[in-house]
């Protein structure tokens, strides 16, 4: 199922950078837009911060982030023959044996994970008592499993082995690889369901879905290629039942003796307040929060949070009393229950409103540039590109790209990238070998 040299330089258009955020941005926006304040107040206990000129700013930023990124597809292509993802026999070998060391660095990651949780007094009657109840919004695990640094950054390179084990298997067939990808998804997914961290799962399926569907695009099963650039019609209701699967145990125990209702109107109507509340919250920090001189905060979240940087407070040293607590302001003025601070909102909080542009129209250039290439088979946005496609649809929500998490996987991929591509016969490594384009 290899792409022919005309689908791979086509792509996907919902993979690509203005496609994903355009897709999620502009009717989650609506939606916020059309709510009225009594609806917000009934529904998530908030008032309605969102205003038409925040909203012309946001939309100024989708824009330039959009044309950005459409740039470098206007580029003279390098004529590439070879089936995508296009891995040599050296290059293949290479990502098999990366693929170990990641792998069991993921599973040591989880295993000093479980044994700081049994240290701070973690038993299995805890798990068995959620798992009876269903009910893991009052349990205790969050707080007992609370991150590490060093640990819980072991367990995030199971990104890096999800993408290079599902790019080997689209390459051919990999003895392990699939009771591997097993183990790392279980992981992950008892990580969501008790620590109620639902990312935890998705950041390994939408990276695996990126590179499944560049392989079915190119299918020459004809309505395997068709579905797939139609592909999110058909997750829509897929991402609303995964959505409600993890909410029914995370806050439908809860609120079902207290609102009552069916569940599905309860799962629809959280899962729509999840993204209005964050465009809301954003425009809220916007006017609350947006301090002359502060150092920006979120767009740097990756430096701040780094370990001995978090620890020694380097942040809150460099920029003292410049912003209150997240949590805080929530509480004072909106839901600290619906917490996100909306990625998109972020730049114009750290930067202002020129600056704010700006950093889309760079974040655009770039991210273009990394799609190009991942289209045109380079092994090193092959394995790059896929985990950065989460950010793009969780950009109404967070800034899933700027976050501490995605750091190990990005540097993980980034040198097994260069190991796997780095010709024993022709050193030394130039950087504009990354994009082949």
């Amino acid at each position: 199922m290899a792409l022919s040299p005309s689908s791979r330089a086509r792509g996907l258009w919902w993979l690509s950078p203005a496609g994903a955020v355009t897709l999620v941005v502009l009717p989650t926006l609506a939606m916020a837009l059309r709510l009225p304040d009594d609806r917000f107040r009934e529904a998530w206990g908030t008032p309605r911060w969102l205003h038409g000129e925040y909203v012309l700013l946001l939309l100024a930023g989708v824009a330039v982030f959009a044309i950005a990124s459409m740039v470098p597809l206007l580029l003279p292509r390098a004529s590439q023959a070879r089936p995508w993802p296009g891995l040599s026999p050296i290059m293949r070998q290479r990502l098999v044996l990366a693929s170990s060391v990641v792998f069991w660095a993921t599973i040591l990651g989880y295993l000093a994970y479980l044994a700081v949780g049994v240290a701070r007094g973690a038993r299995p009657a805890d798990f068995v008592a959620v798992l009876v109840s269903q009910d893991t919004l009052s349990a205790d695990l969050k707080e007992v499993f609370a991150p590490v640094a060093g640990v819980t950054t072991m367990t995030q390179v199971g990104i890096a082995y999800v993408v290079i084990g599902t790019v080997l298997l689209m390459d051919g067939p990999v003895p392990g690889v699939y009771r591997r990808l097993a183990v790392v998804g279980g992981a992950a997914l008892l990580r969501a369901f008790f620590l109620s961290e639902r990312l935890a799962i998705l950041e390994l399926i939408i990276p695996a879905v990126a590179v499944l569907a560049m392989v079915a695009a190119g299918s020459p099963r004809v309505w395997l290629s068709r579905a797939t650039r139609w592909a999110p019609v058909i997750f829509a209701p897929a991402v609303v039942a995964v959505f409600g699967a993890f909410e029914y145990s995370r806050s439908w125990v809860f609120y079902q003796a207290r609102t009552g209702g069916s569940f599905v109107d309860f799962a629809v109507e959280r899962l729509s307040g999840y993204y209005t509340t964050a465009y809301n919250n954003g425009q809220m920090l916007y006017m609350f929060d947006a301090v002359p001189g502060r150092i920006p905060l979120r767009t740097l979240e990756v430096v701040w949070t780094a370990p001995v940087v978090e620890q020694i407070g380097l942040y809150d040293r460099l920029s003292p009393g410049a912003s209150p607590a997240l949590q805080e302001l929530l509480a004072q003025k909106a839901n600290p229950e619906f917490n996100n601070p909306c990625g998109l909102c972020d730049p114009f909080l750290d930067w202002g409103a020129a600056g704010g542009l700006l950093w889309w129209a760079l974040a655009g250039l770039l991210l273009g540039l990394a799609y190009r290439a991942y289209c045109n088979g380079s092994v090193y946005l092959v394995l790059l590109y896929p985990p950065l496609v989460t950010g793009l649809f969780e950009v109404p929500r967070y800034l899933y790209w700027t976050q501490g998490r995605l750091a190990p996987a990005l540097v993980a991929l980034a040198l097994i990238g260069w190991w796997a591509t780095r010709n024993p016969q022709r050193a030394p490594f130039e950087w504009k070998d990354m994009l082949r384009v």
